[in-house]
């Protein structure tokens, strides 16, 4: 898989357990050695922030795109290779999309859900051919997947989760996608 740029879409929750930050560096540190750039939402917190402070501190490229209402909840992240300030959330998720040659889909909450179906539904209507990789860590995304096998199943449908996206449970499955 030819990748050069990756948007990221992942919590930006500072309370998780702390084996999510601990893949979050890991995630960061290949995406450094593998000189692919991180786009991701601008922010210092969750997992999004050890992702690019993990790729930034090694000397990676990574690119925040932040609205400007959340560039003081966020706390905007000055160790980054740029920071785009943008109007509101339309515009970060345009400009998310527009840097990406492919989307990292990493647990999250309702804005990682908003972020992941978005990317997968324009995918189904031919809007775009980059690639989705859903890391489903600790089987943290399998209600999401049981829902688009069950739209499937039911005839709301005719594609699955499986179909639209590279899945991977493990940081040794996501490093090989990029072999």
């Amino acid at each position: 898989m030819s990748i050069k740029s990756l948007t990221i879409f992942c919590s930006s929750s500072n309370l998780l357990n702390n084996e999510f930050y601990e893949l979050a560096d890991q995630i960061g540190e290949f995406l450094y050695k593998k000189e692919i750039s991180i786009v991701y939402g601008g922010g210092t917190v969750g997992i999004m922030g050890r992702i690019s402070k993990s790729s930034y501190n090694l000397g990676g490229n990574v690119i925040g795109i932040i609205p400007k209402f959340l560039v003081s909840e966020e706390k905007i992240n000055k160790q980054t290779t740029k920071t785009i300030i943008v109007k509101n959330m339309v515009e970060r998720k345009k400009k998310l999309f527009e840097l990406a040659d492919a989307f990292l889909i990493l647990p999250g909450g309702s804005g990682t859900i908003e972020e992941a179906t978005e990317v997968i539904s324009w995918k189904y209507l031919k809007l775009h051919k980059k690639p989705i990789i859903f890391f489903n860590y600790k089987n943290y995304w399998n209600p999401l997947i049981e829902m688009y096998e069950k739209s499937k199943k039911n005839n709301f449908g005719n594609k699955n989760l499986q179909n639209m996206c590279d899945q991977v449970k493990t940081f040794e499955e996501f490093s090989k996608i990029f072999k």
